[in-house]
């Protein structure tokens, strides 16, 4: 599989619960922008399965907090492309998290 999201190295991986992990993002748009990625390899949100979505507002709002103390953001954009024709580009689901200043 040539999937760049399922080749992560677990030493890139800032935390993670059962369904998803968090990487910070190799491009950032502004300080602090991370990425939530699905341990299962699936195209976009709409994939979701019934265990993974609250798993996603779990790992989520545990990102917010982490990101909180660290960065003191004011708020936050989180952003996903599902399709080519909406953007995405890396067809394995992933969550832009973004702090917003």
């Amino acid at each position: 599989m040539s999937c760049i999201f399922c080749k992560i190295h677990p030493q890139k991986i800032i935390m993670e619960n059962d369904y998803f992990f968090v990487i910070p993002d190799k491009y950032p748009v502004s300080r602090g922008h991370h990425l939530i990625i699905s341990k299962r390899h699936i195209t976009d949100f709409f994939e979701l399965n019934a265990s993974e979505a609250p798993a996603l507002l779990e790992i989520s709002k545990r990102l917010k907090d982490y990101l909180g103390q660290e960065l003191n953001p004011s708020g936050y954009n989180l952003a996903m492309n599902s399709g080519k024709s909406a953007g995405q580009t890396i067809f394995h689901f992933h969550l832009h998290f973004i702090p917003r200043y």
